[in-house]
């Protein structure tokens, strides 16, 4: 019998140390992943690079043309400033953001799950498709992510302890949410509503501390204030031209398919395994006896809270885009994400030990198949374009960009010594000018770009074009912007063809004699 028991003891000795393994290295995994990808930046990535380089005054005006929120571009020039502006080091700002966010994560989880549950959210959130994807890019999407969980970690020790610090941090980093995106005001607004609804719910001590967390939150909002013109002008003129509102079908499967890590079957996967474990987190309670889950909302009410304040938020964000057209992207789920992250680390938690051990090694294992399919796929071909003109080119050759919002990409990938052009304003193209943006495009005449090109570019060389149709509000303006070039320089040598499977943000390179 003692023999027994000692086998017993041993076997629970071993499935703690090997759980403790697995999510360590889930939390090594997305640690390192956060700092891997080597490929060009995209669009997205060139134009935040282009907008932090500028004083904060150009900023200012550069962000009027753009449509964010200035708090991201200004961290990342300061970032710039330390560490450089290449690629990696760039991309590294987010990487970090992805590291505060891990140990966020587990501070967060750690008030409600113990020590166990907080190990699983961190390895959960480390190495998520989701959390990688951003981790990786010069966007604000980590930021977001981290001030997040800055704001619940700080607004739930103020509900505890209604002292000023806590009170303090928690009005800060809702202040730098409003000035980091712009879907904060969404998620502000719910917020201060469910802190309404607790003052009229609530009595005494805890009623007065709702009403000061009220104040605290409206103060919060001062700074954005300051930014509000700045604000109604980018909504009057830039708004979001690239893509028009989708359906609500379409947000869900947006946030699933980024929430898996993109359109492959081990993205699919993962975000079937996300599904569940945060349907056993949000829609399982413990019996009475304490060790039998039994179906039925959750009892915890920091966790309903919480999905209520997500849910929420994604409803009134996308009722506003559907009503505005404007457009959702997955990535604007990220206001979801913590909610995800959280149900699924309780799911897994509540499991027996050797299923929570078994189910989380094989979610690691779907998500680091996920990151590595993704992470291995160039986000632009302009990388290769790149190589090609530089192989087969020389310094002084005119390139021209059709649609512009390829010359971003184009830009940090070419370097200097090139005379360069985008279609249809026939600008340098270093970054987007969003401003009045759709109605430009539409006005756009490709005979006429093209001739003021030929007249424009000063190249006795090579003439390359660089090109795709199917982005919002150009048609097939490029396809006959080539045809233009053509009928004046000869049929052109394609060079590259663009390639959909391989790259996010595809294109074609196309060669032309300049003799004229």
């Amino acid at each position: 019998m003692y023999g027994y028991y000692l086998f017993v003891i041993k076997k629970i000795d071993f499935q703690k140390s090997m759980f403790w393994v697995v999510a360590s290295v889930g939390i090594l995994f997305g640690a390192i992943f956060n700092f891997l990808p080597m490929t060009p930046l995209w669009l997205d990535e060139a134009q935040s690079a282009s907008i932090a380089g500028e004083s904060f005054s150009s900023l200012v005006d550069a962000l009027r043309r753009d449509g964010h929120p200035p708090l991201y571009y200004f961290l990342l020039g300061v970032w710039a400033d330390l560490f450089g502006n290449s690629d990696f080091a760039l991309r590294a700002f987010s990487g970090f953001l992805g590291c505060l966010a891990i140990v966020m994560t587990w501070f967060a989880a750690r008030m409600h799950l113990g020590n166990k549950g907080s190990l699983i959210a961190a390895s959960l959130i480390a190495s998520s498709p989701f959390s990688i994807r951003y981790a990786t890019e010069v966007r604000m999407y980590s930021l977001v992510i981290f001030l997040l969980l800055c704001v619940y970690v700080n607004f739930y020790r103020a509900t505890k302890n209604s002292n000023i610090k806590n009170r303090l941090f928690y009005a800060l980093a809702v202040a730098c949410l409003l000035l980091t995106h712009y879907w904060s005001l969404f998620f502000v607004s719910v917020l201060i509503l469910a802190l309404l609804l607790k003052v009229k719910r609530s009595l005494g001590e805890e009623k007065k501390n709702y009403k000061s967390l009220i104040i605290w939150s409206m103060g919060a909002c001062i700074p954005f204030a300051f930014w509000l013109p700045v604000f109604f002008e980018q909504l009057e003129h830039t708004g979001t031209p690239w893509s028009n509102a989708p359906r609500p079908t379409v947000v869900l499967a947006l946030t699933l398919e980024a929430f898996g890590g993109g359109k492959g079957s081990e993205a699919l996967l993962v975000a079937v395994a996300l599904s569940l474990l945060v349907a056993l987190g949000i829609f399982t309670r413990m019996g009475e006896k304490g060790s039998i889950l039994e179906i039925g909302l959750n009892e915890l009410s920091w966790l309903r809270q919480i999905f209520l304040i997500s849910a929420c938020t994604m409803l009134l964000g996308s009722t506003v885009s559907l009503l505005t057209n404007t457009a959702f992207q997955g990535r604007y789920a990220v206001f979801f994400f913590p909610f995800v992250i959280f149900s699924s680390a309780l799911g897994l938690s509540r499991l027996p030990s050797k299923a929570t051990l078994s189910l989380l090694a094989l979610l690691l294992l779907l998500c680091s198949v996920s990151v590595a399919r993704e992470l291995s796929r160039d986000r632009t071909q302009l990388g290769e374009i790149a190589s090609v003109v530089t192989s087969e080119g020389k310094k002084g050759d005119s390139i021209v960009f059709c649609p512009d919002q390829l010359a971003p990409a184009g830009n940090r990938a070419l370097g200097e010594g090139y005379e360069l052009f985008t279609y249809p304003s026939l600008g340098q193209g270093e970054r987007i000018d969003w401003y009045d943006y759709r109605e430009r495009n539409f006005e756009a005449s490709p005979l006429l770009v093209a001739e003021n090109f030929l007249a424009k570019s000063s190249s006795q060389q090579n003439i390359w074009l660089v090109w795709i149709d199917g982005f919002e509000s150009f048609g097939k303006q490029c396809g006959s912007f080539r045809s233009e070039l053509s009928k004046r320089l000869g049929g052109g040598e394609t060079l590259v063809n663009a390639d959909g499977d391989d790259y996010y943000n595809p294109a074609n390179l196309v060669r032309y004699d300049s003799e004229k």
